[in-house]
């Protein structure tokens, strides 16, 4: 019986997309499989929130605890959550052994990871503010990779990804294989370049992070081999986002947002990210040291045609807070003038736009009041914004992008000239967002046994999918 499981935890890939890719690509691994009767497709969905609320640290949040947003109360990546809930920490008190790479929220530490010998390796997301690893040795290609994923923006920095990588050259010469450089990522990543190159596309190489993490991993694996590992990835659903109309214009009524040599020159590239899947897919079923693993797919929602991108207004530049110091500066000016009191905060890591933030030093700050201030003060500048507060937590919303005023009331030489001095930054952009969240995930399983199959349809609901909260319960009563 196979009693192991890899899990590619792949963001925001439908079960759709994948079947649309394997009926177009036949000579592709994942096509093999079907054909060989290797293969099979679920349908998970999320249920829990209403599809227009769907974000990715809440289904994430949601899929691997088993609970439903109202009780975990996980939102955002800074949120809290109970860590004890979460699959692999279960598995873990079970006495089960896993091996974790960027799953959503592992960067909220289990208080015993490096004393237990269950965790057998564990380089958490990038939403944390330390650098701790299992084995310790990844702390600096986890520090490059928190770096990288920290000074990413809307539209890929060349000038700052050069200097990112020289800033840690020599351990990656000397440490080639900590950094996940090996045959199978140098031959990706030269891949990535062409395409960059070809479609003439910048933004095709912020998929050179996926390689590397996929080298990394793969290698981890077949070391300890434990009962349940997982990596994350989120380089097809930003593909996802940007280029659905390119991909399927035909999902869409006004058929002249983009130009056609912009649809020509974008259509492939969210197949080119699940080409990256299915190579690596290929390369662990190619290792004789996993021949007994159940190789699992899975996606904790899924992305369609943006059913509003019709009639969307399509913004000319975006931006964020650049230098978050700077804005949070001004704030505590703005609050001390106008209510007498001084106000210092720490900032948890988020996705722009998106910026967490904690009263310092201070238990007993009124967070209602300090978010109605950050309010008034974001109001004075005209910005359009979102505050939402859980426990001692301040989650701000900031979206030049949607910021319908803004972009009507500044060209972006104008917004640099009003707002560089609050910490923003902006940036020209040529793409929206034309895919947009939908509540079908994915649990694609290749490999499957009986008593995996058994447990899976133990879950299927009579219209044919699986609750997607009960994707932690298949697996922990598997294992």
């Amino acid at each position: 019986m196979r009693s192991k499981i890899i899990n590619l935890e792949i963001n925001e890939v439908s079960p759709t997309l994948i079947e649309e890719y394997i009926k177009n690509n036949s000579n592709s691994n994942l096509a093999k499989l079907i054909n060989e009767a290797r293969l099979k497709i679920y349908t998970t969905k999320a249920l829990d929130i209403p599809k227009d609320k769907l974000y990715p640290s809440q289904t994430w949040a949601s899929f691997n605890t088993g609970k439903p947003y109202k009780e975990h109360k996980c939102y955002w990546y800074s949120d809290s959550l109970n860590t004890k809930n979460l699959i692999w920490n279960k598995l873990v008190s079970k006495d089960k052994s896993v091996g974790i790479l960027g799953s959503i929220h592992s960067s909220k530490y289990p208080e015993d990871l490096l004393s237990n010998e269950n965790y057998k390796f564990y380089l958490p997301d990038c939403f944390g503010s330390k650098d701790i690893t299992k084995p310790t040795f990844y702390k600096y290609f986890q520090s490059f990779n928190n770096s990288l994923v920290g000074g990413s923006s809307r539209v890929t920095a060349i000038k700052s990804l050069i200097k990112v990588l020289f800033r840690n050259l020599t351990k990656i010469i000397i440490f080639p294989k900590k950094y996940g450089i090996s045959l199978f990522s140098i031959k990706m990543i030269l891949a990535i370049i062409y395409f960059s190159l070809r479609y003439k596309n910048k933004e095709i190489l912020r998929m050179a992070q996926f390689p590397l993490i996929a080298s990394i991993f793969l290698n981890e694996v077949i070391k300890k081999n434990p009962s349940y590992s997982t990596l994350f990835s989120n380089h097809i659903a930003g593909n996802m986002h940007r280029y659905w109309y390119a991909y399927d214009i035909s999902s869409f009524k006004n058929k002249n947002k983009y130009s056609k040599k912009w649809i020509k020159r974008n259509k492939k590239l969210i197949y080119l990210g699940l080409d990256f899947v299915d190579n690596l897919i290929g390369l662990i079923l190619n290792k004789k040291e996993l021949k007994e693993n159940i190789i699992l797919i899975t996606s904790s929602m899924g992305q369609e045609a943006n059913p509003k991108f019709d009639n969307k207004f399509l913004a000319k530049y975006d931006g964020k807070i650049k230098n978050i110091e700077l804005f949070l500066k001004k704030f505590a000016d703005f609050h001390l003038k106008k209510y007498g009191k001084c106000i210092e905060f720490e900032c948890t890591r988020n996705m722009a736009p998106q910026y967490g933030l904690k009263v310092k030093n201070d238990t007993e700050a009124d967070n209602t009041f300090i978010a109605n201030s950050i309010s008034s003060f974001l109001e004075t500048l005209g910005l359009a914004h979102k505050i939402d507060q859980q426990d001692k937590s301040i989650v701000l919303s900031i979206d030049p992008y949607t910021d319908k005023n803004l972009q009507e009331n500044y060209d972006i030489s104008e917004a640099r000239d009003e707002f560089s001095n609050y910490g923003f930054e902006f940036f020209l952009i040529e793409d929206h967002h034309s895919g947009s969240h939908c509540e079908n995930g994915s649990l694609v399983v290749i490999n499957e046994c009986d008593s995996f199959k058994k447990q899976v349809n133990k879950y299927i609901e009579k219209e044919g999918y699986i609750n997607y909260l009960n994707f932690s319960k298949i697996i922990t009563e598997f294992l």
